[in-house]
């Protein structure tokens, strides 16, 4: 049976984004959201039977986050549990409370994100085989996506003016979003090529910030979404891809092996009965401006190694051909591991984005990507979801 529109996103939640924002924690920028999200939904605590949390980074309140959570709103639930697959785990949230509803587990659920930074919480002990990657410089994502990036240069021509367009998309996305952690601070070609290295090929403005903050959704079924206070926004289509082939250590890695992830964009799209020239604005996971790139390939806008001039000529800007991160992303409005991202997909369906709407949105396309590069075995996960008005 087709899962097709059959759950609904009937509420959002963002609260406020920002550097150093220390008078909350990770749990209480979760609760915020919450409680924004719920309320949108026209909704109170009692209304929800389910809550997912999104598991941050971090090494402390590490157990239990999501039964917590759901206690301190008050919430009685039925389907609860904390979930990790990295920056693909807020898409994968939403499909798992749409198995749940389906299921007839629980009827109304919220999917939630906190995170905050300050201070650093400092893991006790060293991940897996981390002392073999530490002494090479091997210590997070920034570096293993440096690698990717000159490959992705050294293959296909690649320049960085290319990945600087990405950025500059996303800032100038941002400067029309008032929360955005960027907002009013617009940037150019020129500002991008005279950033920092963080690791070379990767320049500070092709990496997103560290973001205080937390989001939510809530997810129920069509039919009880159609009486609640927003149209709903539907969920047509969604689909997974787990694994690392790129770093096996016996095969001869390419860039082309990240082709795996297209699984899980055409799992949706068959799911949802869509082609891509249907969809009219994406929220393309964006912590760095090369994964970015990837996403644009792995989700079959363009072919393997086309999508640096695909960005060129403002293509992904608003008014563009593919208008994308209409809020800025994550290298612009902020680091949410790809939660805003869903909220200004839904705004934008709902027509609720002011200077940065898209005319006549009907079909969006949001995508995750998240792992750990650094510890063994590698992971790597993404999630591909369309939401239709």
């Amino acid at each position: 049976m087709s899962l097709r529109d059959k759950c609904a996103i009937a509420g959002v939640g963002m609260t406020k984004l920002g550097k150093k924002i220390s008078d909350r924690s990770t749990i209480g920028f979760a609760l915020e959201a919450c409680k924004i999200a719920i309320e949108d939904a026209g909704l109170t605590k009692d209304d929800v039977d389910g809550l997912l949390f999104v598991h941050p980074s971090q090494q402390g309140e590490r157990h239990g986050f999501s039964g917590r959570v759901a206690d301190l709103l008050g919430i009685s639930s039925t389907f609860n549990a904390t979930v990790d697959c990295g920056g693909a785990t807020p898409i994968v949230t939403v499909q798992m409370a749409a198995l749940a509803i389906n299921a007839g587990m629980c009827h109304t659920v919220v999917c939630c994100y906190g995170w905050q930074n300050n201070p650093i919480d400092i893991p006790p002990s060293l991940p897996p085989n981390f002392e073999f990657t530490l002494p090479q410089g091997e210590i997070s994502a920034v570096p293993f996506l440096a690698q990717v990036t000159r490959r992705h240069m050294h293959d296909f021509g690649t320049t960085s003016r290319q990945l600087g367009a990405v950025a500059v998309a996303c800032r100038k996305h941002a400067c029309l979003n008032p929360n955005a952690q960027m907002y009013g601070k617009p940037i150019t070609l020129e500002d991008h090529h005279h950033s920092r290295w963080v690791a070379e090929p990767l320049r500070l403005l092709d990496c997103c910030p560290w973001t205080d903050g937390g989001g939510a959704v809530v997810v129920t079924s069509a039919a009880r979404a159609k009486n609640l206070k927003h149209p709903p926004v539907y969920l047509s289509g969604w689909g997974q891809a787990h694994g690392a082939p790129l770093l096996r250590p016996w095969r001869r890695p390419k860039v082309s092996d990240w082709a795996v992830w297209t699984r899980a964009s055409d799992t949706a799209f068959k799911m949802a009965g869509v082609t891509r020239k249907d969809i009219d604005v994406c929220q393309l996971y964006d912590a760095f401006s090369i994964v970015f790139l990837l996403q644009l390939e792995t989700s079959g806008f363009c072919k393997l190694g086309e999508s640096g001039h695909f960005v060129e000529n403002g293509r992904v800007e608003l008014g563009g051909e593919l208008p994308c991160n209409t809020a800025g992303g994550l290298l612009s409005e902020g680091h949410t591991m790809g939660m805003g991202h869903i909220v200004e997909a839904v705004r934008q369906l709902r027509g609720k984005c002011g200077q940065r709407q898209v005319k006549n949105a009907g079909l969006a396309l949001v995508t995750g990507f998240g792992g750990v590069v650094n510890e063994y075995p590698p992971t790597f996960s993404f999630s591909s979801l369309i939401l239709r008005r």
